[in-house]
């Protein structure tokens, strides 16, 4: 598990499905602009988890699913981060906070030297911010995504921005 001023990060769950379906079904989430299309039922969710998915966000106050957010071995064979939080959640730097946290156990804990994250050019209009301030840096265009990269050496500072 990992632990924020505001966030629980843990592995999500097949009984975590019912909660995450919302967050994952909404076309704002661009984690199913790539080819994929976002699912259709709980018992999709539920299938997708069973196979292994990214980890679950929690808010410390409510208890309460937000998002997902972890790393998680591409096509490439490289390590990315992913994120994607509940509509009603954006704006008060959930996405960041969480990615940061994860971003610091990848390259602390888990000894990754490098982190890559890309998005949909007409997605989110945020990720590419959330990308910048933890310093990742625009690495190519690669179809219809921008890939970001972040090396060991420009990992986000400890404390930086668990706390905004």
């Amino acid at each position: 598990m990992i632990e924020t001023a505001r966030l629980l990060i843990r592995p999500l769950t097949p009984p975590d499905a019912e909660e995450l379906f919302p967050v994952w079904a909404d076309p704002g989430n661009e984690r199913f602009g790539f080819g994929m299309d976002p699912p259709a039922s709980v018992d999709e969710v539920r299938a997708w988890l069973e196979r292994g998915a990214p980890w679950g966000v929690w808010e410390r106050d409510s208890g309460e699913l937000v998002g997902d957010c972890g790393l998680f071995v591409n096509d490439e064979g490289e390590h990315e981060l992913a994120y994607g939080f509940r509509r009603d959640r954006w704006g008060r730097g959930y996405a960041t906070e969480a990615a940061a946290a994860c971003v610091r156990h990848g390259f602390e804990v888990l000894g990754l030297e490098r982190i890559v994250a890309d998005i949909h050019p007409e997605g989110h209009p945020a990720s590419p911010r959330i990308l910048a301030r933890l310093g990742f840096r625009r690495l190519r265009e690669d179809r219809d995504k921008v890939v970001y990269v972040l090396t060991g050496s420009g990992a986000p500072p400890p404390g930086t921005p668990a706390t905004p």
